[in-house]
């Protein structure tokens, strides 16, 4: 057993003796993990994930935002937010796929001009991307 820290001050003619004892030596065990065994933390759904998920599966079948927005049950706002990020998102990845594709022909020694007819991009385009 640990000994316990026993702290004494003096204020004049008063002594202030304070002893610290832990907790589970006071009572045995401590209370909250008998809380937590008996009352389990409940994990909640991701709810923006839900309703990402759910807004996508109904742009995709509707086509329409106002659609949507009313099939979801969610505001117009929150809806266009959604698909926007989501558009967003495909965009920078098919741009990032274009460009490690450009690099890769760069790699086999094609011309800028050439690699440019090929994407149908412009050649400055070409050239920048490949300075990344």
């Amino acid at each position: 057993m640990q000994t316990q820290p026993i702290r004494v001050k003096q204020f004049g003619n008063v002594l202030q003796i304070t002893v610290e004892i832990p907790w589970s030596h006071v009572t045995g065990k401590n209370q909250w993990e008998e809380y937590f065994e008996e009352h389990p933390v409940k994990t909640t759904p991701n709810y923006w994930a839900i309703t990402t998920e759910k807004i996508l599966k109904l742009y995709k079948k509707h086509g329409n935002i106002s659609k949507t927005a009313k099939a979801s049950g969610k505001s117009y706002y929150i809806t266009e937010k959604i698909i926007k990020e989501e558009q967003t998102r495909q965009n920078k990845a098919k741009r990032q796929a274009e460009i490690e594709n450009v690099k890769k022909l760069a790699e086999s020694k094609i011309s800028i001009k050439d690699i440019a007819q090929i994407i149908g991009k412009s050649p400055e385009t070409v050239r920048l991307w490949l300075k990344q």
